[in-house]
Protein backbone atom coordinates (compact mmCIF):
# COMPACT_ATOMS: atom_id res chain seq x y z
CA UNK A 1 0.00 0.00 0.00
CA UNK A 2 0.76 3.71 -0.66
CA UNK A 3 1.21 5.64 2.79
CA UNK A 4 1.62 9.34 2.59
CA UNK A 5 4.42 10.80 4.16
CA UNK A 6 3.53 12.04 7.69
CA UNK A 7 1.77 8.55 7.98
CA UNK A 8 5.24 7.16 7.23
CA UNK A 9 6.85 8.87 9.58
CA UNK A 10 4.57 8.46 12.73
CA UNK A 11 4.59 4.89 12.03
CA UNK A 12 8.29 4.93 11.52
CA UNK A 13 9.09 6.84 14.88
CA UNK A 14 6.42 4.35 17.04
CA UNK A 15 8.61 1.63 15.57
CA UNK A 16 11.97 2.76 16.60
CA UNK A 17 10.64 3.59 19.91
CA UNK A 18 9.53 0.19 20.57
CA UNK A 19 12.73 -1.05 20.04
CA UNK A 20 14.47 1.57 23.14
CA UNK A 21 11.64 2.01 25.61
CA UNK A 22 8.70 0.16 26.86
CA UNK A 23 5.49 1.85 25.20
CA UNK A 24 2.59 3.51 26.82
CA UNK A 25 -1.11 4.64 25.95
CA UNK A 26 0.23 8.13 24.79
CA UNK A 27 2.86 6.74 22.24
CA UNK A 28 -0.36 5.79 19.87
CA UNK A 29 -1.83 8.94 20.26
CA UNK A 30 -0.08 10.70 17.31
CA UNK A 31 -0.63 8.40 14.74
CA UNK A 32 -4.37 7.31 16.17
CA UNK A 33 -5.23 11.36 15.57
CA UNK A 34 -3.48 11.28 12.89
CA UNK A 35 -5.53 8.51 10.92
CA UNK A 36 -8.88 9.67 12.91
CA UNK A 37 -8.93 6.63 15.20
CA UNK A 38 -11.06 7.12 18.62
CA UNK A 39 -10.25 4.15 20.21
CA UNK A 40 -7.86 1.09 19.51
CA UNK A 41 -7.45 -1.84 21.77
CA UNK A 42 -6.77 -5.83 21.61
CA UNK A 43 -8.93 -8.19 22.79
CA UNK A 44 -7.43 -11.42 23.97
CA UNK A 45 -8.81 -14.87 23.40
CA UNK A 46 -6.14 -17.55 24.06
CA UNK A 47 -8.92 -20.37 23.17
CA UNK A 48 -8.48 -22.95 21.20
CA UNK A 49 -11.74 -23.84 20.63
CA UNK A 50 -12.85 -20.35 18.98
CA UNK A 51 -15.12 -19.37 22.52
CA UNK A 52 -14.41 -16.33 24.22
CA UNK A 53 -11.91 -16.38 27.73
CA UNK A 54 -11.86 -13.44 30.22
CA UNK A 55 -8.18 -12.02 29.51
CA UNK A 56 -7.86 -11.96 33.05
CA UNK A 57 -7.60 -15.92 33.57
CA UNK A 58 -4.87 -16.00 31.53
CA UNK A 59 -1.22 -14.63 31.92
CA UNK A 60 -1.37 -11.27 30.51
CA UNK A 61 0.00 -8.83 31.79
CA UNK A 62 -0.63 -6.38 28.51
CA UNK A 63 0.59 -2.52 29.31
CA UNK A 64 -2.51 0.01 28.38
CA UNK A 65 -6.04 0.40 30.78
CA UNK A 66 -8.24 -2.48 31.27
CA UNK A 67 -12.00 -1.42 29.50
CA UNK A 68 -14.96 -3.02 31.22
CA UNK A 69 -15.35 -5.13 28.25
CA UNK A 70 -12.04 -6.78 28.97
CA UNK A 71 -10.34 -5.53 26.58
CA UNK A 72 -6.46 -4.19 26.09
CA UNK A 73 -6.85 -0.44 25.37
CA UNK A 74 -4.20 1.26 23.74
CA UNK A 75 -5.19 4.51 23.04
CA UNK A 76 -8.78 6.17 23.97
CA UNK A 77 -9.55 9.76 23.36
CA UNK A 78 -12.92 9.09 25.46
CA UNK A 79 -15.83 10.13 22.65
CA UNK A 80 -18.37 8.34 21.80
CA UNK A 81 -17.93 6.04 18.69
CA UNK A 82 -20.32 4.01 16.81
CA UNK A 83 -18.49 2.75 14.36
CA UNK A 84 -15.65 -0.31 14.36
CA UNK A 85 -13.24 -2.17 12.66
CA UNK A 86 -12.04 -5.41 13.78
CA UNK A 87 -9.41 -7.98 12.73
CA UNK A 88 -8.77 -11.36 14.31
CA UNK A 89 -4.90 -12.80 14.28
CA UNK A 90 -4.63 -16.38 14.56
CA UNK A 91 -1.71 -18.58 16.69
CA UNK A 92 -1.90 -22.67 15.83
CA UNK A 93 -4.88 -22.43 13.97
CA UNK A 94 -7.09 -20.87 17.04
CA UNK A 95 -8.04 -17.28 16.96
CA UNK A 96 -5.50 -15.87 19.18
CA UNK A 97 -7.39 -11.90 19.44
CA UNK A 98 -8.71 -9.62 17.41
CA UNK A 99 -7.18 -5.73 16.85
CA UNK A 100 -10.32 -3.28 17.43
CA UNK A 101 -10.43 0.35 16.02
CA UNK A 102 -13.12 2.50 16.45
CA UNK A 103 -14.20 5.68 14.99
CA UNK A 104 -15.46 9.10 15.93
CA UNK A 105 -19.06 9.42 15.36
CA UNK A 106 -20.48 10.44 11.55
CA UNK A 107 -17.80 8.22 10.11
CA UNK A 108 -18.54 6.07 8.27
CA UNK A 109 -16.81 2.46 6.11
CA UNK A 110 -16.86 4.07 2.83
CA UNK A 111 -15.00 7.00 3.75
CA UNK A 112 -11.82 4.72 5.08
CA UNK A 113 -9.03 3.23 3.54
CA UNK A 114 -9.12 -0.27 4.70
CA UNK A 115 -5.24 -0.47 3.82
CA UNK A 116 -4.44 1.84 6.00
CA UNK A 117 -6.03 0.48 8.85
CA UNK A 118 -5.04 -3.61 8.69
CA UNK A 119 -1.37 -1.72 8.31
CA UNK A 120 -2.22 -0.14 11.41
CA UNK A 121 -3.30 -3.06 13.19
CA UNK A 122 -0.33 -4.91 11.63
CA UNK A 123 2.26 -3.22 13.14
CA UNK A 124 1.10 -2.32 16.21
CA UNK A 125 -0.29 -5.72 17.00
CA UNK A 126 3.47 -7.35 16.82
CA UNK A 127 4.44 -4.36 19.21
CA UNK A 128 1.74 -5.19 21.49
CA UNK A 129 2.72 -8.94 21.40
CA UNK A 130 6.47 -8.24 22.06
CA UNK A 131 6.36 -6.35 24.74
CA UNK A 132 3.96 -8.23 26.81
CA UNK A 133 6.20 -11.03 26.11
CA UNK A 134 8.84 -9.52 27.85
CA UNK A 135 6.63 -8.20 30.50
CA UNK A 136 5.25 -11.57 31.35
CA UNK A 137 9.05 -12.55 31.68
CA UNK A 138 10.02 -9.93 33.39
CA UNK A 139 6.84 -10.49 35.62
CA UNK A 140 7.77 -14.02 35.84
CA UNK A 141 11.56 -13.01 37.35
CA UNK A 142 10.69 -10.82 39.79
CA UNK A 143 7.20 -12.21 40.80
CA UNK A 144 5.97 -15.09 43.43
CA UNK A 145 3.93 -17.11 40.68
CA UNK A 146 1.66 -18.01 43.53
CA UNK A 147 0.90 -15.28 45.36
CA UNK A 148 2.08 -11.95 42.68
CA UNK A 149 3.89 -10.27 45.05
CA UNK A 150 7.87 -9.47 44.85
CA UNK A 151 10.27 -12.56 44.94
CA UNK A 152 13.90 -12.64 46.64
CA UNK A 153 15.67 -11.54 43.52
CA UNK A 154 13.43 -8.52 43.15
CA UNK A 155 13.64 -7.20 46.41
CA UNK A 156 17.54 -7.47 46.40
CA UNK A 157 17.51 -5.02 43.47
CA UNK A 158 14.15 -2.50 45.02
CA UNK A 159 16.39 -2.60 47.99
CA UNK A 160 19.47 -0.91 46.34
CA UNK A 161 17.08 1.37 44.82
CA UNK A 162 15.68 2.19 47.77
CA UNK A 163 18.72 3.15 49.63
CA UNK A 164 20.05 5.20 46.98
CA UNK A 165 17.91 7.86 47.79
CA UNK A 166 17.42 6.89 51.72
CA UNK A 167 20.14 5.79 53.68
CA UNK A 168 20.36 2.09 54.33
CA UNK A 169 20.70 2.47 58.14
CA UNK A 170 17.10 3.85 58.34
CA UNK A 171 15.77 0.38 57.13
CA UNK A 172 15.38 -2.78 58.86
CA UNK A 173 15.52 -5.91 57.68
CA UNK A 174 12.93 -8.24 58.41
CA UNK A 175 13.13 -12.44 57.88
CA UNK A 176 9.56 -13.74 58.64
CA UNK A 177 8.01 -17.23 58.90
CA UNK A 178 4.54 -17.86 59.85
CA UNK A 179 4.57 -19.17 63.28
CA UNK A 180 1.49 -21.70 63.50
CA UNK A 181 1.21 -21.69 59.04
CA UNK A 182 1.60 -25.84 59.77
CA UNK A 183 -1.47 -26.16 61.76
CA UNK A 184 -3.19 -24.41 59.15
CA UNK A 185 -2.45 -26.50 56.71
CA UNK A 186 -3.28 -30.01 58.97
CA UNK A 187 -6.36 -28.80 60.23
CA UNK A 188 -8.21 -27.03 56.81
CA UNK A 189 -6.10 -28.80 53.92
CA UNK A 190 -3.74 -27.28 51.30
CA UNK A 191 -5.95 -25.28 49.36
CA UNK A 192 -6.86 -23.36 52.59
CA UNK A 193 -2.81 -22.82 53.12
CA UNK A 194 -2.72 -21.65 49.84
CA UNK A 195 -5.56 -19.23 50.30
CA UNK A 196 -3.63 -18.12 53.50
CA UNK A 197 -0.27 -17.16 52.24
CA UNK A 198 -1.77 -15.36 49.16
CA UNK A 199 -3.41 -13.60 51.73
CA UNK A 200 -0.50 -13.07 54.20
CA UNK A 201 1.88 -11.95 51.45
CA UNK A 202 -0.66 -9.16 50.27
CA UNK A 203 -0.83 -7.97 53.33
CA UNK A 204 3.00 -7.69 54.16
CA UNK A 205 2.80 -5.41 50.68
CA UNK A 206 0.39 -3.51 52.20
CA UNK A 207 2.72 -2.98 55.11
CA UNK A 208 5.91 -2.42 53.01
CA UNK A 209 3.60 0.88 51.66
CA UNK A 210 5.74 2.75 48.60
CA UNK A 211 8.70 3.32 50.66
CA UNK A 212 9.43 -0.22 51.41
CA UNK A 213 9.43 -3.63 49.73
CA UNK A 214 7.97 -7.27 50.59
CA UNK A 215 8.91 -10.52 49.11
CA UNK A 216 7.71 -14.04 49.36
CA UNK A 217 10.71 -16.38 49.78
CA UNK A 218 8.93 -19.77 49.55
CA UNK A 219 6.50 -21.94 51.49
CA UNK A 220 5.74 -19.57 54.25
CA UNK A 221 8.69 -17.84 54.52
CA UNK A 222 9.04 -13.88 53.83
CA UNK A 223 11.10 -10.46 54.25
CA UNK A 224 9.99 -7.46 54.47
CA UNK A 225 12.13 -4.28 54.25
CA UNK A 226 10.57 -1.30 56.27
CA UNK A 227 11.55 2.22 57.51
CA UNK A 228 12.93 2.31 61.25
CA UNK A 229 10.84 4.98 61.99
CA UNK A 230 7.82 2.67 60.87
CA UNK A 231 9.35 -0.49 62.37
CA UNK A 232 7.28 -0.05 65.79
CA UNK A 233 3.87 0.25 63.93
CA UNK A 234 4.83 -2.67 61.56
CA UNK A 235 5.58 -5.27 64.29
CA UNK A 236 2.23 -4.07 66.03
CA UNK A 237 0.45 -4.49 63.15
CA UNK A 238 2.55 -8.11 62.19
CA UNK A 239 1.69 -9.50 65.76
CA UNK A 240 -1.22 -11.41 64.54
CA UNK A 241 -3.14 -11.36 61.27
CA UNK A 242 -6.60 -12.61 60.33
CA UNK A 243 -7.44 -15.09 57.84
CA UNK A 244 -10.73 -16.02 57.57
CA UNK A 245 -13.85 -16.53 54.95
CA UNK A 246 -11.67 -18.57 52.72
CA UNK A 247 -13.16 -20.59 49.67
CA UNK A 248 -11.76 -23.65 50.71
CA UNK A 249 -12.37 -23.47 54.53
CA UNK A 250 -15.72 -21.45 55.10
CA UNK A 251 -16.45 -20.18 58.41
CA UNK A 252 -12.91 -21.14 59.63
CA UNK A 253 -10.70 -18.13 60.89
CA UNK A 254 -7.02 -18.54 62.02
CA UNK A 255 -4.44 -15.77 63.34
CA UNK A 256 -1.07 -16.17 61.92
CA UNK A 257 1.50 -15.47 64.21
CA UNK A 258 5.40 -14.87 62.86
CA UNK A 259 8.92 -15.58 63.95
CA UNK A 260 10.62 -12.39 63.37
CA UNK A 261 14.49 -12.03 62.69
CA UNK A 262 15.92 -8.21 62.41
CA UNK A 263 18.93 -6.58 60.91
CA UNK A 264 19.67 -3.08 61.79
CA UNK A 265 22.79 -1.54 60.89
CA UNK A 266 24.56 1.83 62.12
CA UNK A 267 25.04 5.13 60.09
CA UNK A 268 27.84 4.39 57.74
CA UNK A 269 28.33 0.55 58.07
CA UNK A 270 28.40 -0.89 55.06
CA UNK A 271 26.24 -4.16 54.79
CA UNK A 272 24.77 -5.75 51.83
CA UNK A 273 21.34 -7.35 51.09
CA UNK A 274 22.45 -10.60 50.90
CA UNK A 275 24.35 -10.17 54.44
CA UNK A 276 21.31 -8.64 56.03
CA UNK A 277 19.25 -11.26 54.87
CA UNK A 278 21.24 -13.15 56.50
CA UNK A 279 21.37 -11.61 59.53
CA UNK A 280 17.98 -11.58 59.87
CA UNK A 281 17.45 -15.07 58.66
CA UNK A 282 19.81 -16.61 61.22
CA UNK A 283 17.86 -14.33 64.19
CA UNK A 284 14.85 -15.97 63.12
CA UNK A 285 15.84 -19.13 63.06
CA UNK A 286 17.68 -19.34 66.36
CA UNK A 287 14.41 -17.99 67.68
CA UNK A 288 11.95 -20.42 66.50
CA UNK A 289 14.43 -23.46 66.89
CA UNK A 290 16.92 -22.39 70.02
CA UNK A 291 15.84 -19.35 71.87
CA UNK A 292 11.95 -19.75 71.83
CA UNK A 293 11.56 -16.56 71.26
CA UNK A 294 9.19 -14.97 68.46
CA UNK A 295 11.28 -11.56 67.70
CA UNK A 296 14.96 -11.54 68.17
CA UNK A 297 17.95 -8.74 66.45
CA UNK A 298 20.78 -9.78 65.03
CA UNK A 299 23.94 -9.76 67.02
CA UNK A 300 27.36 -11.04 66.67
CA UNK A 301 26.57 -13.12 70.38
CA UNK A 302 23.81 -15.06 67.73
CA UNK A 303 26.54 -15.89 65.24
CA UNK A 304 28.49 -16.84 68.45
CA UNK A 305 25.59 -19.26 68.88
CA UNK A 306 24.95 -20.42 65.26
CA UNK A 307 29.06 -21.05 65.45
CA UNK A 308 28.35 -23.57 68.53
CA UNK A 309 25.45 -25.13 67.29
CA UNK A 310 27.14 -26.37 64.53
CA UNK A 311 30.09 -27.15 66.44
CA UNK A 312 27.66 -29.03 68.47
CA UNK A 313 26.47 -31.17 65.54
CA UNK A 314 29.99 -31.61 64.41
CA UNK A 315 30.96 -33.31 67.72
CA UNK A 316 27.81 -35.34 68.50
CA UNK A 317 28.31 -38.89 67.05
CA UNK A 318 32.22 -38.65 68.30
CA UNK A 319 30.95 -37.53 71.91
CA UNK A 320 28.76 -40.83 71.62
CA UNK A 321 31.85 -42.52 70.74
CA UNK A 322 33.69 -41.20 73.47
CA UNK A 323 30.90 -41.71 75.94
CA UNK A 324 30.62 -37.97 76.34
CA UNK A 325 27.19 -38.08 76.07
CA UNK A 326 26.08 -40.30 78.78
CA UNK A 327 22.56 -40.92 81.61
CA UNK A 328 22.02 -39.17 85.08
CA UNK A 329 19.38 -40.68 87.04
CA UNK A 330 17.05 -38.92 89.25
CA UNK A 331 15.43 -41.03 91.70
CA UNK A 332 11.10 -41.64 92.07
CA UNK A 333 10.30 -42.26 95.49
CA UNK A 334 7.58 -43.02 97.70
CA UNK A 335 6.64 -40.43 100.11
CA UNK A 336 5.00 -42.94 102.73
CA UNK A 337 8.04 -44.47 103.45
CA UNK A 338 11.00 -43.18 101.71
CA UNK A 339 11.61 -46.10 99.73
CA UNK A 340 13.32 -45.78 96.40
CA UNK A 341 11.13 -46.59 93.54
CA UNK A 342 12.54 -46.40 90.11
CA UNK A 343 14.71 -43.79 88.02
CA UNK A 344 14.20 -41.53 84.61
CA UNK A 345 17.29 -41.88 82.45
CA UNK A 346 18.24 -38.19 81.68
CA UNK A 347 21.00 -37.34 78.90
CA UNK A 348 23.88 -34.97 80.12
CA UNK A 349 26.79 -34.36 77.74
CA UNK A 350 30.50 -33.98 79.79
CA UNK A 351 32.87 -32.47 76.65
CA UNK A 352 36.67 -31.74 78.19
CA UNK A 353 35.56 -31.76 81.33
CA UNK A 354 33.15 -29.12 81.02
CA UNK A 355 28.87 -29.71 80.89
CA UNK A 356 27.49 -28.67 77.94
CA UNK A 357 23.80 -28.83 79.46
CA UNK A 358 20.40 -29.91 78.07
CA UNK A 359 19.00 -26.48 77.22
CA UNK A 360 21.95 -25.77 74.65
CA UNK A 361 22.45 -28.86 73.00
CA UNK A 362 18.84 -30.67 73.00
CA UNK A 363 17.31 -27.52 70.87
CA UNK A 364 20.33 -27.98 68.59
CA UNK A 365 20.14 -31.87 67.90
CA UNK A 366 16.25 -31.64 67.70
CA UNK A 367 16.81 -28.47 64.79
CA UNK A 368 18.78 -31.44 62.62
CA UNK A 369 17.40 -34.47 63.59
CA UNK A 370 19.09 -36.10 65.90
CA UNK A 371 17.18 -36.27 68.95
CA UNK A 372 16.36 -40.05 67.73
CA UNK A 373 19.69 -41.06 67.47
CA UNK A 374 20.38 -39.25 71.32
CA UNK A 375 17.30 -41.21 72.62
CA UNK A 376 18.59 -44.64 71.38
CA UNK A 377 21.97 -43.88 72.81
CA UNK A 378 20.72 -42.97 76.24
CA UNK A 379 18.21 -46.02 75.86
CA UNK A 380 21.14 -48.39 75.01
CA UNK A 381 23.62 -47.01 78.04
CA UNK A 382 20.40 -47.17 80.52
CA UNK A 383 20.15 -50.53 79.85
CA UNK A 384 23.81 -51.66 80.03
CA UNK A 385 24.28 -49.91 83.32
CA UNK A 386 21.12 -52.20 85.04
CA UNK A 387 23.09 -55.47 83.18
CA UNK A 388 26.29 -54.24 84.68
CA UNK A 389 23.97 -53.36 88.97
CA UNK A 390 22.65 -56.73 88.34
CA UNK A 391 25.81 -58.66 87.54
CA UNK A 392 27.34 -56.77 90.77
CA UNK A 393 24.20 -58.33 92.33
CA UNK A 394 22.56 -55.13 93.28
CA UNK A 395 18.42 -55.33 92.50
CA UNK A 396 18.37 -51.62 90.89
CA UNK A 397 14.49 -50.11 90.50
CA UNK A 398 12.71 -50.00 87.39
CA UNK A 399 14.36 -46.96 85.31
CA UNK A 400 12.43 -45.02 82.52
CA UNK A 401 13.80 -43.59 79.89
CA UNK A 402 12.31 -40.92 77.47
CA UNK A 403 11.65 -41.75 73.27
CA UNK A 404 10.51 -38.37 71.90
CA UNK A 405 7.95 -38.03 69.64
CA UNK A 406 10.39 -37.66 66.20
CA UNK A 407 11.83 -40.76 67.56
CA UNK A 408 8.73 -42.89 67.00
CA UNK A 409 9.35 -42.02 63.44
CA UNK A 410 13.09 -43.73 63.08
CA UNK A 411 12.88 -46.40 61.13
CA UNK A 412 12.03 -50.03 63.25
CA UNK A 413 12.29 -48.04 65.98
CA UNK A 414 10.07 -50.97 68.28
CA UNK A 415 12.69 -53.22 66.90
CA UNK A 416 15.44 -51.39 67.97
CA UNK A 417 14.52 -51.25 71.80
CA UNK A 418 13.47 -55.16 72.15
CA UNK A 419 16.71 -56.20 70.23
CA UNK A 420 18.91 -53.49 72.92
CA UNK A 421 16.88 -55.08 75.24
CA UNK A 422 18.01 -58.73 74.17
CA UNK A 423 21.38 -57.82 73.88
CA UNK A 424 22.19 -56.52 77.19
CA UNK A 425 20.33 -59.62 78.73
CA UNK A 426 17.45 -57.91 81.05
CA UNK A 427 13.77 -58.15 81.51
CA UNK A 428 10.89 -56.01 80.08
CA UNK A 429 10.30 -55.39 83.77
CA UNK A 430 13.64 -53.26 84.60
CA UNK A 431 13.03 -50.87 81.76
CA UNK A 432 9.89 -48.34 81.03
CA UNK A 433 9.37 -46.41 78.21
CA UNK A 434 8.41 -42.44 78.85
CA UNK A 435 6.62 -40.70 75.81
CA UNK A 436 5.05 -37.28 75.88
CA UNK A 437 1.77 -35.75 74.76
CA UNK A 438 1.34 -35.00 71.28
CA UNK A 439 -1.99 -32.60 69.69
CA UNK A 440 -0.75 -34.08 65.97
CA UNK A 441 -3.02 -36.64 64.19
CA UNK A 442 -0.82 -37.99 62.53
CA UNK A 443 1.75 -38.43 65.27
CA UNK A 444 -1.09 -39.42 67.85
CA UNK A 445 -2.08 -42.54 65.55
CA UNK A 446 1.32 -43.48 65.33
CA UNK A 447 2.09 -43.26 68.98
CA UNK A 448 -0.68 -45.62 69.61
CA UNK A 449 0.87 -48.00 67.27
CA UNK A 450 4.13 -47.55 68.89
CA UNK A 451 2.39 -48.46 72.33
CA UNK A 452 0.60 -51.22 71.33
CA UNK A 453 4.07 -53.20 69.94
CA UNK A 454 5.72 -52.53 73.16
CA UNK A 455 3.29 -53.41 75.72
CA UNK A 456 2.62 -56.76 73.90
CA UNK A 457 6.20 -57.18 74.65
CA UNK A 458 5.60 -56.49 78.49
CA UNK A 459 7.65 -53.34 78.08
CA UNK A 460 5.43 -50.78 80.57
CA UNK A 461 4.69 -46.89 79.02
CA UNK A 462 4.87 -43.51 80.96
CA UNK A 463 2.93 -40.57 79.66
CA UNK A 464 5.73 -37.60 80.34
CA UNK A 465 4.42 -33.88 81.05
CA UNK A 466 0.93 -34.96 81.54
CA UNK A 467 -2.05 -32.38 81.42
CA UNK A 468 0.34 -29.68 78.97
CA UNK A 469 -0.98 -30.94 75.56
CA UNK A 470 -4.86 -30.97 74.50
CA UNK A 471 -5.62 -34.58 74.29
CA UNK A 472 -4.72 -35.98 78.04
CA UNK A 473 -8.36 -37.14 78.30
CA UNK A 474 -7.95 -39.06 74.66
CA UNK A 475 -4.53 -40.03 75.44
CA UNK A 476 -6.18 -41.99 78.83
CA UNK A 477 -8.23 -43.63 76.60
CA UNK A 478 -6.91 -44.79 73.59
CA UNK A 479 -3.13 -45.69 74.62
CA UNK A 480 -2.43 -48.42 76.98
CA UNK A 481 -0.06 -46.79 79.54
CA UNK A 482 0.67 -47.66 82.85
CA UNK A 483 1.99 -44.63 84.33
CA UNK A 484 0.52 -40.95 84.56
CA UNK A 485 3.33 -38.03 85.24
CA UNK A 486 2.06 -34.75 86.85
CA UNK A 487 3.83 -32.18 85.40
CA UNK A 488 5.49 -30.16 87.15
CA UNK A 489 3.69 -26.51 86.02
CA UNK A 490 0.44 -28.07 88.29
CA UNK A 491 2.87 -28.90 91.03
CA UNK A 492 4.58 -25.74 91.51
CA UNK A 493 0.65 -24.33 91.77
CA UNK A 494 -0.76 -26.92 93.49
CA UNK A 495 -0.25 -25.01 97.31
CA UNK A 496 -1.65 -21.39 96.01
CA UNK A 497 -3.87 -22.52 93.25
CA UNK A 498 -7.35 -24.04 93.73
CA UNK A 499 -8.27 -24.33 90.59
CA UNK A 500 -4.63 -26.49 90.09
CA UNK A 501 -5.88 -28.67 93.04
CA UNK A 502 -8.81 -29.57 91.43
CA UNK A 503 -7.48 -30.73 88.26
CA UNK A 504 -4.63 -32.65 89.67
CA UNK A 505 -7.14 -34.55 92.31
CA UNK A 506 -9.72 -35.17 89.65
CA UNK A 507 -6.46 -36.91 87.38
CA UNK A 508 -4.86 -38.57 90.57
CA UNK A 509 -8.94 -40.14 90.96
CA UNK A 510 -8.95 -40.78 87.40
CA UNK A 511 -5.62 -42.95 86.98
CA UNK A 512 -6.25 -44.69 90.21
CA UNK A 513 -10.00 -46.04 89.46
CA UNK A 514 -8.25 -47.11 85.25
CA UNK A 515 -5.35 -48.96 87.29
CA UNK A 516 -2.25 -46.68 86.74
CA UNK A 517 0.20 -45.32 88.77
CA UNK A 518 0.74 -41.40 89.25
CA UNK A 519 3.98 -39.94 89.47
CA UNK A 520 4.60 -35.97 90.93
CA UNK A 521 7.02 -34.63 88.83
CA UNK A 522 9.23 -31.32 90.28
CA UNK A 523 8.26 -32.00 93.63
CA UNK A 524 10.45 -29.11 96.10
CA UNK A 525 8.60 -29.18 99.33
CA UNK A 526 7.48 -30.59 101.65
CA UNK A 527 3.69 -29.06 101.66
CA UNK A 528 3.55 -30.12 98.20
CA UNK A 529 4.53 -33.73 99.46
CA UNK A 530 2.02 -33.78 101.88
CA UNK A 531 -0.88 -32.07 99.54
CA UNK A 532 -0.30 -34.57 96.86
CA UNK A 533 -0.40 -37.59 99.46
CA UNK A 534 -3.67 -36.22 100.53
CA UNK A 535 -5.14 -36.76 97.08
CA UNK A 536 -3.67 -40.12 96.67
CA UNK A 537 -0.15 -39.48 94.93
CA UNK A 538 2.45 -40.97 96.73
CA UNK A 539 5.74 -41.60 94.54
CA UNK A 540 7.40 -38.35 94.06
CA UNK A 541 10.24 -36.97 91.47
CA UNK A 542 12.01 -34.02 92.23
CA UNK A 543 14.48 -31.60 94.11
CA UNK A 544 12.69 -32.17 97.17
CA UNK A 545 14.53 -35.80 97.17
CA UNK A 546 17.39 -35.29 94.56
CA UNK A 547 18.61 -33.72 91.36
CA UNK A 548 19.75 -36.32 88.43
CA UNK A 549 22.96 -37.99 89.73
CA UNK A 550 25.61 -39.67 87.84
CA UNK A 551 26.07 -43.20 88.17
CA UNK A 552 28.13 -43.97 90.97
CA UNK A 553 25.95 -41.93 93.27
CA UNK A 554 22.67 -43.60 91.78
CA UNK A 555 24.58 -46.87 92.83
CA UNK A 556 24.90 -45.78 96.18
CA UNK A 557 21.35 -45.23 96.55
CA UNK A 558 20.30 -48.20 95.08
CA UNK A 559 22.70 -50.11 98.24
CA UNK A 560 21.79 -47.55 100.73
CA UNK A 561 18.07 -46.37 100.15
CA UNK A 562 18.64 -42.87 101.99
CA UNK A 563 15.55 -41.54 102.04
CA UNK A 564 12.92 -40.76 103.95
CA UNK A 565 9.32 -40.35 104.35
CA UNK A 566 7.25 -36.91 104.23
CA UNK A 567 5.98 -36.67 108.02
Amino acid sequence: MIMDEKLQRIVAALLKHETTSMPSPDDFREVCEYVNVSKMYYRISFDTEGKYRDPRNNMMVIFGKQADDDAMVLYSDGKKTDFKLEFPYYFGGAKFCDACIEFPEGVTRDELNMETYEFLADVVYPIVSRRNTLMMVDFAENRDLHTGIPNGGFIRKQYDILTKTVPAHQYAVLFINVQNFKYLNETAGNSAGDEAIVVYAHFLMKLAGDKGVACRLGGDNFMLVVLESNLEKVMAELKSVTVKDMRSAPGKTFELSPWIGISHIKEGQESSFVQRQEEASIACMLGKKQLNENIVVYSDDLKSILKRGKEMVAMFFPAIEKGEIFPYFQPKVDMRTGKLTGFEALARWVHEGRFIYPDQFIPVLSNEGLVPELDIAIFRQTCAHIRKWKDEGLNPPRISSNISKNTLFMPDVEKRILSIIEATGISVDDIEIEITETVKEFEYNRLIEFVGVLHKSGIRISIDDFGTGYSSLSLIHNIEADVIKLDKSFIDTIIDSSKSKILISTVIDMSNKLGMDVIAEGVETTEQGKMLMEMGCYIAQGYYYSKPVDRDTAEDMIRNDPFKGIA
